[in-house]
C-alpha cells in the first residue's frame, strides 16, 4: 500500500526545500544545478522560459541576473507518495520590474540512488491586474491603502466608457476631425 505523507519523507523534503530556497535567493548556481536531475528529461518551466534538460537549466541559472531574488514564501505544501516521490508547491511574493508580484512554484522530487532530485519544476507569476500593470509601466506606485479605491475608480471608468466603446462607427466617418478656424 502506498504511504502518503510519510513524516520522515516530508522532513527530508522540507530540509531540501529550505536548502534550495537559500541557494535560490543567494544565486548559488552550483547548488541549484545539483538539485536538478542531471538528465535530458529534467524540465523547468519558468516565468518566461521553457527549459528542457539539465544543461538548459544550468545555462539559464548561469545567465540569470543575481538581483532582486529575495522573496516571501507562503502556503508551502509538501505531499509525498511512498518513499521516493514528493511534490512541493508554494506561493511567493517578490519584486519584479519595480512591482510586488505574486507567484507560484511547483517541484516534483524523485529519490534516486544518489539522492533526491527535482525532475520537473514550474515557476510563474499570477496575472497582474490592469491597475498593477499600468502603474508599473509608468512608474507610479499605488500604496496598498489606496489600491481598492483606485481599482474601484478604474472599474467605474470602464463601466462609464462601455456604451461609448460599444457604439459602432461607420467607416466613412472621420474619427479625428480637424478643426479649421
Amino acid at each position: 500500500m502506498l504511504t502518503i505523507n510519510d513524516p520522515a519523507v516530508i522532513a527530508e523534503i522540507l530540509a531540501l526545500h529550505e536548502s534550495y530556497e537559500a541557494a535560490l535567493v543567494s544565486n548559488d548556481v552550483e547548488t541549484l544545478t545539483a538539485f536538478f536531475w542531471n538528465s535530458e528529461w529534467a524540465l523547468r518551466f519558468g516565468v518566461g522560459e521553457s527549459l528542457y534538460g539539465a544543461s538548459e537549466i544550468e545555462k539559464f541559472r548561469k545567465g540569470r541576473p543575481a538581483i532582486n531574488l529575495e522573496r516571501e514564501v507562503f502556503n508551502l505544501r509538501i505531499v509525498s507518495f511512498g518513499e521516493a516521490q514528493a511534490i512541493v508547491t508554494l506561493e511567493f511574493r517578490r519584486m519584479a520590474q519595480g512591482a510586488l508580484r505574486h507567484g507560484r512554484q511547483s517541484q516534483v522530487w524523485v529519490k534516486f540512488p544518489e539522492g533526491w532530485k527535482i525532475v520537473s519544476a514550474h515557476v510563474s507569476f499570477t496575472p497582474s491586474s490592469y491597475m498593477e500593470s499600468a502603474a508599473s509601466l509608468i512608474g507610479l506606485p499605488i500604496p496598498a491603502q489606496y489600491a481598492d479605491e483606485v481599482r474601484q475608480n478604474l472599474e467605474r471608468t470602464s463601466w462609464i466608457a462601455a456604451p461609448l466603446l460599444a457604439t459602432p462607427i461607420a467607416e466613412e466617418i472621420e474619427s479625428a476631425a480637424v478643426f479649421h478656424p
